[in-house]
């Protein structure tokens, strides 16, 4: 997969996560594994992260900005079918409209456009007309509408696995789990490419529309190799019950600030605010006091 397209706007993205994480670039990048004066350059936007180091920024800093575009081909192309792909390739091939198609093909433009994005199949009384425009045979056009949609996830990380399995079993394209979702189609490829996070109102409705326990979900996001137990417990359980950082900060009493000081291990709390944290997580002040003390 190629890198993103790297910027200053990404640069000052990575800062502001750097410093709601309470963390100084040369803490950040002893924990990526590089040097800070690397970081410094990511943070001006004059070079760009790889895509490993770019996967662990994201689970070190759970980076959930909805804006970072992506120049990989999978992240931008549409999921087609092959008589949709067909179709769209022969039409621009004439350099025709999807009107002066339609209108070749005796169908209201409305139908058309729906085969050539995907969201519906021809029926078999157009076979004759598609047959002739594409210049093949109607079995050829029969077989290909028959294609069954499939998703290739063997190359996938785990959550892309999950949610790439469940759209296959609904023959849901990703188009038609963004619309759902209310999120950009390059969003749910990058979610499934593993190049972005879902936040976590939108874990909580992914798992809702895929009909997937939020716990599912949660486990197979990237997780951080050098958490505390604390921090390990703290993130987990904001996952499984789909809610922000902030959430339970304001329901500890606290600053994000704080709360990502306790994840990173750079503080540890109070025993008051560890009976608050437990509060706010719904968890046995045991539990989380028995991870604040390093037990995993």
């Amino acid at each position: 997969m190629d890198e993103l397209i790297w910027s200053s706007r990404l640069g000052a993205h990575l800062t502001a996560f750097r410093q709601r994480a309470g963390l100084r670039r040369i803490d950040l990048a002893r924990q990526i594994g590089v040097s800070d004066e690397t970081v410094r350059l990511w943070e001006k936007g004059t070079v760009r992260p790889s895509r490993e180091l770019l996967v662990r920024l994201i689970a070190l800093l759970s980076l959930e900005v909805a804006d970072w575009s992506a120049s990989d081909g999978d992240l931008q192309q549409p999921e087609l079918p092959v008589v949709a792909r067909r179709l769209r390739e022969e039409r621009r091939a004439r350099g025709t409209s999807q009107a002066t198609t339609a209108r070749l093909l005796d169908v209201a433009q409305a139908s058309y456009a729906s085969w050539e994005t995907g969201r519906c199949s021809p029926a078999e009384p157009n076979y004759d007309a598609i047959a002739s425009f594409l210049g093949i045979c109607v079995d050829d056009v029969t077989a290909m509408c028959e294609v069954p949609f499939t998703v290739d996830t063997s190359t996938w990380p785990p959550l892309g696995q999950i949610v790439g399995h469940q759209r296959e079993v609904r023959q849901l394209r990703r188009a038609d789990l963004a619309e759902q979702l209310g999120v950009a189609t390059s969003t749910i490829a990058a979610w499934e490419l593993g190049s972005r996070v879902p936040a976590a109102d939108h874990l909580r409705r992914l798992g809702a529309v895929l009909d997937l326990e939020l716990a599912v979900l949660a486990a197979s996001l990237p997780q951080r190799e050098d958490r505390t137990p604390l921090g390990e417990l703290i993130v987990s359980r904001r996952r499984e019950l789909g809610i922000r950082s902030a959430d339970v900060a304001r329901r500890v009493g606290t600053s994000e600030t704080v709360m990502s000081r306790w994840v990173n291990g750079h503080h540890r709390p109070a025993a008051a605010s560890l009976r608050r944290l437990a509060h706010a997580l719904d968890l046995p002040f045991a539990t989380v006091a028995a991870a604040a003390n390093g037990a995993t």
